[in-house]
């Protein structure tokens, strides 16, 4: 560890934060998750960064401060109107000794973001935290598009569309969105902070360092995140001065020591964004491993695996195969060797396999990351997983990987095993053959499917095949999800909805746009929205901003809101402005625009937590993974 100490300031790039204000305090109202708005997220409010860490870790030098109060609060909100001429309107705690808390994703929530509660092992766990390996999401740059292609845009036209948009940006999205870091509601604040981060710019660096020290346990996550996503290097050396526990990382946080979940979150956000000064830390981290906390050690894992540095392979490995760590930290290990996306790691992952069951599990679910159709000795294997193993979710996740690498071999062991399947594998073998023919289509899977479909009496089995349907991208899907959305029970309707969007056929906007004017129940509202969202045609978009104005739920607005944002189309940026301003800085209806906001201006095809929910044990995360992605953005 003395390494570390003489070593990371060198290695992280110099910087001049200002350590900012607290920000509002007082009491607390519940924290809603704007990706999860049934349940509010019950981690604790502990009122401070909390004193974790020990005195007897290595301290860095401090950071300069320059001249200046960055953290004084923004003026009270008032929201400036949209501009002339744009549209306004069964689960186990895993591992031993330092555990890694579990945590459940609720089926409808939209970034695979976590809820209170242990772990199911059920096929909606798994979709909703890998989903966004499948969607890929229209994004402000690109071509105006519908589901017949994209639009006709010369190049004079774009330029003076992007030229607006980013005029906008500047005039009245930032300064509003800045506006609502203030707000005395968590979740708004945690919205707008986030969004803040999305929206970019080296001025948000000292909004977002503010917030380390609210008095809210989400808004100081969602602070870390921002940091994470603004990939803006001062805010990296931010970050990494809290994940080493410096001095200077515990005046961030306004506390004696930074605790290892506050450690672990913040090598995560660091991460997101790919940072050089991340990846040097990571490789020190996981090297002096020895003297660090357990929880420290296995987000060091999980953050490893974001980068995809094949540099990291070796250490990884070495934990993963290490029998005295707890399992908890050799599953984020096993996890990590998987999103390097190295074959390299193939025959280590084999090996495990064979292991204790949290890292066999992430072993399972591994291999579908990085071996490919043409390594028939690994789809042998994970074919035999199917057949012989005894643990659950390890026989589902190694379906799932089958269906991720696709081809011939991996297609005839899944149908093998579908020939006569078990009760619990049904939906998971369903998921697997729709990848399958999403990754390599020939038509053959989608009438066994639909087969399958119409005989299933089990409401949740029901509803993963038609998420499958949607898969296949198949046309002769569309009569049977039409038909569920528009008579079928809410859990099966939803996932129809959900369905359509994901088949991205032209025929899926018609029944998805006249469930708008049809279902009166939120759930199903809500889904069709997203479904509309995830198909990506512009054509919807007049119906999703009437849903906005006219309907009288909240949380029915805020995800048809989500779903223009997915859209990527700038005609939603004037009604998310009138709806905040409207609703005012509270709530949940503002929780959601703003974070709508940033998912519009967002790069990434997909937000900005679903890469670290991805193709993980999600039996056994550690704390900092599963509170980062309570937060849902």
């Amino acid at each position: 560890m003395k390494r570390l100490i003489v070593l990371l300031p060198l290695l992280l790039l110099v910087a001049s934060p200002s350590l900012a204000a607290q920000g509002p305090t007082g009491p607390q109202k519940p924290w809603v998750n704007p990706f999860n708005p049934d349940s509010f997220n019950p981690q604790p409010d502990d009122g401070g960064g909390g004193g974790g860490g020990s005195t007897d870790d290595p301290v860095l030098p401090g950071l300069p401060t320059p001249p200046g109060d960055a953290g004084t609060p923004p003026a009270p909100f008032t929201p400036a109107a949209p501009a002339p001429g744009v549209r306004g309107a069964s689960g186990r705690l895993s591992g031993s000794g330092q555990a890694g808390t579990t945590l459940v994703p609720d089926s409808r929530s939209i970034s695979g973001s976590v809820s209170g509660g242990l772990v199911v092992d059920r096929w909606e766990t798994w979709w909703e935290t890998n989903k966004f390996d499948f969607i890929s999401l229209h994004r402000l740059e690109d071509l105006p598009s519908s589901t017949q292609g994209n639009l006709d845009e010369t190049s004079t036209e774009r330029l003076r569309r992007l030229r607006r948009v980013r005029e906008l940006l500047r005039g009245q999205v930032t300064p509003i969105v800045h506006q609502l870091t203030g707000a005395d509601d968590p979740a708004v604040r945690a919205s707008a902070i986030v969004a803040l981060g999305k929206l970019g710019g080296d001025e948000m660096v000292d909004r977002a360092t503010s917030l380390l020290r609210d008095g809210s346990f989400e808004v100081r996550r969602s602070a870390m995140l921002a940091l994470g996503v603004l990939d803006n290097a001062r805010a990296s050396y931010l970050l990494m001065n809290i994940a080493a526990d410096s001095s200077s990382g515990r005046k961030l946080m306004g506390s004696s020591g930074v605790t290892s979940e506050e450690r672990g979150t913040a090598l995560l956000a660091a991460t997101l964004r790919d940072g050089i000064s991340a990846r040097n830390l990571l490789q020190l981290l996981l090297d002096e491993r020895d003297d660090l906390p357990l929880q420290v050690l296995a987000a060091a894992c999980d953050a490893a695996g974001l980068l995809g540095d094949a540099r990291l392979l070796k250490p990884l490995a070495e934990l993963a195969r290490d029998t005295k760590l707890p399992e908890y930290v050799r599953s984020s290990a096993t996890t990590a060797l998987g999103r390097l996306g190295e074959s390299a790691a193939v025959p280590t992952l084999l090996e495990l396999l064979d292991s204790r069951q949290e890292p066999r599990r992430a072993a399972a679910a591994a291999l579908g990351y990085v071996a490919h159709d043409g390594m028939h000795h690994v789809i042998t294997r994970l074919a035999r997983v199917l057949k012989e193993e005894t643990d659950g979710p390890t026989r589902h996740f190694a379906a799932i990987s089958l269906g991720r690498l696709g081809g011939p071999a991996a297609r005839r062991a899944l149908l093998e095993s579908f020939s006569d399947p078990s009760s619990d594998m049904r939906p998971w073998l369903a998921l697997a053959l729709g990848l399958c023919e999403r990754r390599n289509p020939d038509g053959t899977l989608t009438p066994l499917l639909l087969e399958r479909a119409a005989k299933e009496k089990n409401l949740e089995t029901r509803s993963a095949y038609l998420i499958a349907l949607g898969l296949t991208r198949d046309p002769r899907a569309l009569d049977i999800l039409s038909e569920e959305l528009e008579k079928g029970p809410t859990l099966s309707a939803g996932q129809a909805a959900l369905a359509l969007g994901l088949s991205g056929q032209p025929g899926a906007l018609a029944p998805l746009r006249n469930s708008l004017e049809t279902q009166n129940n939120p759930t199903v509202l809500r889904q069709a929205a997203l479904g509309l969202g995830v198909l990506g045609d512009g054509a919807a978009i007049p119906d999703l901003l009437e849903l906005v104005r006219t309907t009288s739920n909240p949380y029915v607005a805020s995800f048809a809101s989500l779903g223009i944002a997915f859209m990527g189309d700038e005609d939603a940026i004037g009604p998310l402005l009138e709806t905040i301003e409207k609703q005012g800085p509270r709530g949940v209806t503002t929780s959601f625009a703003t974070a709508a906001i940033g998912q519009l201006f967002d790069e990434d095809r997909r937000p900005a937590l679903s890469r670290l929910a991805a193709g993980d044990n999600y039996l056994a995360r550690p704390d900092a993974t599963s509170r980062l992605l309570a937060l849902g953005f």
